[in-house]
């Protein structure tokens, strides 16, 4: 058996009936893909605070989409918190203000569940749908490694020279 053919795929019911309902065109999610997730038999839907495998938590966290889902794996040392767009990034949970959301009450819900979450445990480690890993210090988020950035750029005569620019700020 390939592993393709082992793969599974979880979801909370409420984010894919939600998906097959908007209007075409409303999402980049396309809606035919929800409509055939919903009849593979490799989909599983999650219950809200369903054990997914051992240790690993789904929790409803509703706001960027209504049926959005955040991860907890629970371990001796800490929780890692896997929050995807509920809260995408440090400026959205010191804020409490979601960049891109369907519903900014319930978007501040889910955040207040995620701190919640996050200093009941205060080792634990964050990890957000599109910033680098926290941690809390005093009980603030700190980033976890060195934020960098940088551009490539093929600007000789041939693939081989590359500049690179840095554009990290200090």
């Amino acid at each position: 058996m390939g592993a393709l053919s082992q793969l599974r795929c979880l979801d909370w019911e409420a984010e894919l009936e939600w998906a097959i309902q908007v209007p075409l065109g409303y999402t980049p999610v396309a809606e035919f893909y929800a409509r055939e997730l919903m009849k593979s038999s490799q989909l599983r839907l999650v219950e809200d605070e369903e054990e997914v495998l051992p240790g690993l938590k789904a929790m409803a966290a509703p706001g960027h989409t209504p049926g959005h889902l955040i991860f907890i794996l629970s371990q001796e040392s800490g929780d890692v918190i896997f929050t995807g767009d509920a809260a995408k990034n440090r400026a959205e949970l010191l804020s409490m203000t979601a960049d891109a959301t369907m519903d900014a009450a319930k978007s501040r819900e889910t955040m207040a569940k995620i701190w919640a979450i996050w200093r009941r445990r205060p080792q634990s480690l964050l990890i957000p749908g599109h910033d680098m890993p926290m941690a809390l210090k005093d009980g603030v988020p700190a980033y976890i490694g060195r934020r960098e950035a940088a551009i490539a750029a093929w600007q000789g005569d041939d693939l081989d020279q590359i500049t690179s620019y840095d554009l990290t700020v200090v």
